[in-house]
């Protein structure tokens, strides 16, 4: 488990008054704008919110709110709750923070608008489960010197605690074992996932096919959500499009389970007619027939690893000042379909 640590900018504490100063307004307008944004004219809301994100303001209005007035808010921000992989990191976290006194918030990121309710919600921390954070929220957190951790893959950038794999690397594992297994028509299957993450995967596939002389544009997308039927509408398709195939590459155990089902239905034979691979190391894997070649993330070391790095920031014992990256590593799971 490798670790990075350089320093992290922090400011002063930023009142409403400071955001009232800038947008030229009374603080009740300001006030208002942040607590019932729909008694504010829309002009003046987007000047209070870019004054906000960008002097960090961090309103103490939400803890008033709460039944109890020791509560803390800890935000947890992420594009999905019914992911496996999200729910096993998110439950090793809460498992090692569950002696704190906090509140656990989770915020889904599905529209423009989630950035002021995390600026509402007024949180002692803020957790970016596998989610890229945008220009303007990074803007807010920096200047807040609000401690924040990101999880799920590592940054190139990251705001303040990193906890995460290295996405590029996996990937780069599997095809060098799929290229000296003798694979060479070789395709990669995906479907909508955090985008940010599905980047750094297609960037180490592309320059590590090249480099061994193999074609990379061997790629399909499917704009489903993973599942396991999404797999198998993938397998079939890629046998539409390509015919004959040495081996396929799935970012999610999901997807390619979904795959081997359908393989099984079309009595089409992996590995011997076709080699089934992915990224992940999910559980369903280890019970599919045949057992499912992939790269064991280690979800819930993440998770844990993550719930460690908060506590010892919530508990102030650890410079807020500091960023840090904590690479957690994969491990190839070489089973029967490849």
């Amino acid at each position: 488990m490798a670790e990075i640590t350089r320093s992290r900018k922090t400011t002063g504490k930023v009142t409403l008054a400071d955001v009232a100063k800038v947008v030229g307004v009374g603080q009740m307008t300001v006030s208002r704008a942040l607590r019932q944004p729909a008694l504010v004219s829309e002009e003046m809301r987007e000047k209070i919110e870019q004054a906000v994100q960008q002097l960090g303001y961090v309103p103490n209005f939400a803890a008033r709110q709460l039944a109890s007035a020791t509560s803390r808010n800890l935000v947890v921000v992420t594009h999905s709750l019914i992911s496996r992989e999200n729910a096993l990191i998110l439950s090793a976290l809460q498992e090692n923070i569950r002696e704190l006194d906090v509140q656990l918030v989770i915020l889904i990121a599905d529209n423009k608008h989630w950035l002021r309710e995390l600026i509402n919600h007024s949180p002692l921390a803020i957790v970016l489960l596998n989610l890229t954070c945008p220009a303007n929220a990074k803007e807010w957190i920096t200047q807040s010197g609000m401690p924040c951790l990101e999880i799920g893959s590592i940054q190139q950038d990251p705001l303040h605690i990193n906890v995460g794999i290295d996405s590029k690397q996996a990937m780069k594992k599997m095809v060098t074992f799929l290229v000296e297994k003798g694979y060479q028509e070789i395709a990669l299957l995906s479907a909508t996932q955090e985008l940010a993450i599905f980047q750094q995967y297609l960037a180490s596939w592309h320059t590590t096919l090249l480099a061994k002389h193999i074609n990379p544009h061997l790629m399909l997308h499917s704009a489903e959500p993973i599942s396991f039927s999404a797999g198998g509408k993938l397998f079939s398709e890629s046998l539409l499009l390509w015919g004959k195939i040495d081996a396929l590459v799935f970012v999610s155990d999901e997807l390619a389970c979904g795959a081997l089902y359908e393989a099984q239905r079309r009595h089409i034979s992996v590995p011997q007619d076709i080699a089934i691979a992915s990224l992940g190391g999910l559980d369903v894997g280890t019970v599919s027939y045949p057992r499912l070649t992939t790269i064991s993330i280690p979800y819930e070391q993440i998770g844990y690893q993550a719930g460690k790095m908060l506590k010892r920031l919530l508990q102030d014992d650890m410079p807020s000042s500091q960023t840090k990256v904590i690479e957690i590593p994969t491990k190839l799971a070489v089973r029967e379909s490849c």
